[in-house]
């Protein structure tokens, strides 16, 4: 994004479009753009997926979440995978 010196470039791997693209902010369906509110972003980046960037400052919501995941798998011969399932807390950030 040249218009923020805080925004990393493009590096070598990434797509870089000279023409104007339309925004992808706000929802257009006519156009396929599904907009970024409710998106969940990465506070901490100043890449594409960083709230700053992806939430076209709006700003963005945090919430603390537990989630359920399966932990400790072990490997039982032959053919079983046997798990946990652990409780976890976890922070995500939305897009408002």
């Amino acid at each position: 994004n040249p218009h923020n010196p805080e925004h990393k470039p493009p590096g070598s791997k990434d797509l870089v479009y000279l023409e104007p693209s339309p925004s992808f902010c706000e929802k257009n369906l006519r156009q396929g753009i599904l907009g970024t509110h409710g998106r969940q972003c990465n506070e901490t980046s100043l890449g594409v997926d960083g709230c700053g960037l992806m939430c076209c400052g709006r700003g963005y919501r945090r919430d603390e979440v537990v989630v359920v995941e399966r932990c400790a798998c072990t490997f039982h011969w032959c053919c079983e995978v046997k798990c946990k399932l652990c409780r976890t807390k976890k922070v995500i950030y939305t897009c408002l």
